[in-house]
């Protein structure tokens, strides 16, 4: 028994001792659980705390770097928070700004109650409300204020409520504002100043357009595309008053060329109302027929304003465009700056006009009206006013007849233009056809003529000439030149410039010595005498002109019209002369076996015929006395002709060399008669048979021809 319960009772103790270790392992599982729960909790704890740590850094980080001021405040005003920028902004470091009154870190004493109010409104608010907004002046620690946009946002920090004060200067923004409105103020005045200088630019070329002509249809056509531009219409019309006291369409950008001129009555149309009343107008709507003139009758917006000169309505400038409205008062007061400048234009160029006809008349009544009839010789001359329509020159020209053989020619340029030039060309020329018929040499002449432009004209007168005498019967020519280009003698088609001698024109000292030259007139020469016009061009050197003139005048086509026309021709293409143009051409028939001369039925024509005829003459074997002899009977057969020609008729005399023998001619258209000796007449025809071999009297019903034949007796014939 006793070793049963000794097997039971270990049996049972076996079994507490297992119990209590059970009881141990599980209070020491749950010792060792509940103290992993606790080092887990103290590591979650200790990584909350870490991470709670950064996240504060991190905050505190970028509120330190935030652009803009920040502070944390509580309702009351104080200061738990201040950034970097916070203390930067104002003056202020976060030691001493931390736990002061926000009130007076950041505003003006008399700004502060009312911050004061915004702060409790701003605590009061609904935490789920956005943000407060507003702009308010700050201060500095120093004093000094500024603007700044304030941002206020309520926050919860457990049980109690912050205010997040963000604040942001605005003076870099109201700096750029107040630049950029400087900006645009400065913008609207440079574009009204491109505005205004385009306009003024418009008005300039306006009228620089009006100065530089001096004709006025081709001043206006010019004119009305640069008032198009000036106020920007598509069309413009200038109207001017006539005589009649209508108004004519004379320049417009709608009218074709050639179409007639429109004429408007006073007080029809538009055009027609401003011309009558002096004052513009303008349509913003135009209806049909309320503007006649053709040109804006399509028009919906038109102007038109009046010309005015002296107090006058001279005419009317219209412009139009096809939209309505378009117009406004500025373009009004635009067009009519137009106005005034177009007016002052056509008033200057109808001045100009007149005294340009003025001068143009003057000047062509002192050149030669027609050309005198020089036995033996073919003149001729050309004068073209410039085709620049500038001013009338001062060239002129003249032939003088000094007396049987000998002729003057005249070649001249005044400086300046208008009517001092053509007066002062009458007052040389009068005085050089005296000096010329007082029979004075060339260089006396000019010698004379340089006196009196010298002592008598005005200070600031001054003038080219070359002055030349042509003896035909002697077969020589003299000149003087006064500063003038040399004159051209072609012989045989070779040109040949008479440089030499030259002197300064007239009128530039009192006592110039001017130098006549001479040579031996050549057979069938040209001499050609010019003015500038003909051969200076703008950039050349003045040899290429005047080897220009040379090769035009090189190979003449006959005759001194002929040679006048073909160098206007090749120098002067289509008249396009930049200066006026005088030209003058004596042309002197080369001496043949033949002669030929037809003289007017005067007296005084018997001097030239008989030297005319003794230069023939000269080329024969004849001796002085057949000379002689011949010009008497010769003489005396064109002294009949003369006196029974009559006045107005002509007559001829021609000659012939056969051999040793001279056959004479002379012809007139009248009737011709004997008169006896017994009534003092007669003894011509009784003169040439002792003088000549030969004497036939031919009468008929439209002249009489005396033909006269002598065999030259101390000829080499003979």
């Amino acid at each position: 028994m006793s070793e049963r319960r000794g097997a039971d009772g270990s049996k049972l103790f076996g079994r507490r001792v297992k119990a209590r270790a059970l009881a141990y392992l599980f209070v020491a599982g749950a010792a060792v659980g509940a103290l992993e729960r606790l080092r887990g909790e103290a590591r979650r704890a200790a990584l909350r705390n870490s991470e709670l740590q950064e996240s504060e850094a991190r905050t505190r980080a970028i509120v330190d770097a935030a652009p803009d001021a920040f502070a944390t405040i509580e309702c009351d005003g104080t200061v738990l928070q201040w950034n970097r920028e916070a203390e930067r902004l104002f003056g202020i470091g976060a030691d001493a700004a931390l736990g002061r009154d926000v009130a007076e870190l950041m505003f003006a004493p008399e700004h502060r109650a009312a911050h004061e109010e915004r702060r409790r409104e701003d605590c009061e608010r609904d935490p789920n409300s956005p943000p407060s907004r507003r702009e308010v002046e700050m201060i500095r620690a120093d004093g000094s204020r500024f603007p700044a946009e304030v941002i206020v946002s309520r926050v919860k920090a457990g049980e109690k409520t912050l205010l997040c004060f963000f604040a942001h200067d605005l003076s870099d923004r109201e700096r750029l504002g107040a630049e950029r409105e400087q900006l645009l103020r400065e913008r609207a005045a440079r574009q009204e100043a491109e505005q205004m200088a385009g306009v003024v630019r418009g008005l300039q070329v306006l009228l620089d357009t009006a100065l530089a002509h001096t004709r006025l249809e081709p001043m206006l056509a010019a004119l009305v595309p640069r008032v198009c531009e000036v106020v920007t219409a598509e069309v413009a019309t200038i109207l001017l008053v006539d005589e009649a006291g209508q108004l004519v369409v004379r320049a417009s950008t709608a009218m074709q060329e050639g179409e007639h001129p429109v004429r408007i009555a006073p007080g029809e149309g538009i055009s027609g109302k401003v011309a009558q009343s002096g004052e513009p107008m303008i349509l913003r709507d135009a209806k049909p027929g309320q503007a006649v003139d053709p040109a804006t009758r399509d028009m919906r917006s038109v102007i038109s304003v009046p010309l005015t000169a002296g107090g006058a309505v001279t005419g009317v400038i219209q412009v139009g465009v096809p939209e309505p409205d378009r117009f406004t008062e500025d373009d009004i007061l635009l067009l009519r700056l137009a106005a005034d400048r177009v007016a002052l234009a056509i008033d200057h160029v109808r001045v100009y006009e007149r005294e340009h006809r003025i001068a143009e008349t003057l000047q062509r009544s002192l050149l030669p009206e027609r050309l005198p009839t020089l036995p033996g010789q073919e003149v001729a001359a050309r004068y073209l006013a410039a085709a620049s329509e500038a001013e009338v020159g001062g060239d002129w020209y003249d032939v003088i007849p000094i007396d049987s053989s000998r002729v003057g020619l005249v070649m001249g340029d005044v400086a300046g233009k208008g009517l001092a030039a053509a007066s002062m060309v009458g007052r040389l020329r009068s005085a050089l056809r005296a000096y010329a018929l007082e029979g004075h040499d060339p260089q006396t002449a000019v010698d004379r003529l340089n006196q009196l432009v010298w002592s008598e004209l005005e200070d600031s007168q001054m003038a080219t000439l070359v002055f030349m005498v042509v003896d035909q019967g002697e077969g020589t020519m003299s000149w003087v030149n006064a500063g003038h280009l040399p004159p051209l003698v072609l012989e045989d088609g070779r040109p040949r410039f008479l440089e030499d001698p030259r002197s300064v024109p007239l009128g530039v000292m009192p006592y110039a010595q001017y130098e006549a030259g001479s040579m031996e007139l050549p057979p069938g020469a040209t001499i050609v005498l010019y003015t500038d016009g003909l051969i200076e061009r703008p950039g050349e050197l003045l040899d290429d002109g005047l080897e220009r003139l040379a090769e035009a005048a090189s190979h003449p086509p006959g005759g001194s019209e002929r040679l006048c026309d073909e160098l206007l021709a090749r120098l002067v293409p289509g008249g396009a002369a930049a200066d006026d143009v005088a030209i003058l051409v004596l042309h002197t028939p080369a001496v043949g076996e033949r002669f030929t001369l037809t003289l007017p039925a005067r007296p005084g024509e018997l001097a030239s015929m008989r030297a005319l005829l003794r230069r023939w003459l000269r080329q024969t074997d004849g001796s002085k006395e057949d000379v002689a002899e011949i010009l008497i009977a010769a003489g005396e057969a064109a002294a009949n002709a003369i006196e029974h020609g009559g006045n107005d008729a002509a007559f001829e005399v021609a000659g012939v060399v056969d051999g040793d023998e001279v056959d004479i001619t002379v012809t007139d258209h009248g009737s011709w008669r004997d008169k006896s000796p017994e009534r003092g007449g007669g003894r011509g025809l009784v003169l040439m048979r002792e003088l000549m071999d030969e004497v036939e009297v031919t009468r008929a019903e439209e002249g009489t021809t005396v033909r006269m034949k002598r065999r030259l007796r101390n000829g080499s014939h003979g």
